[in-house]
């Protein structure tokens, strides 16, 4: 539900050409997608962890398991859009241009 409405405020941005909110709402749209997947790939593996060593009490690896998370995400998503976004931002048209449709009309040739 809320990627709907952040999508749905993403495209009125646009429409409207403020672009900061755009970004704005762009981020915040990633923030939680991020978080959700972060959250629950944590907790799988802190499940998968714990249940293959043979279940000891006290012993937790959400610490562990949580930074080794947020290296990876960090190593694979924020360093190529590092690299990527100076080079769309600095484009002309990095947004998609909305066409408008074109009318033709038939005029009958003389016989």
């Amino acid at each position: 539900m809320a990627s709907c409405i952040l999508f749905i405020e993403g495209r009125g941005a646009i429409e409207t050409h403020r672009l900061l909110l755009y970004w704005i709402v762009k981020l915040v749209a990633i923030l939680f997608a991020l978080l959700a997947s972060i959250t629950l790939t944590t907790v799988w593996e802190e499940w998968a962890i714990w249940r293959q060593s043979s279940r000891p009490e006290g012993i937790d690896f959400l610490a562990s398991v949580l930074r080794t998370n947020l290296y990876v995400l960090v190593l694979i998503m924020a360093v190529p859009a590092v690299l990527i976004l100076p080079k769309r931002l600095r484009s002309r048209d990095f947004l998609v241009q909305k066409h408008h449709p074109v009318v033709s009309q038939e005029v009958a040739s003389p016989r």
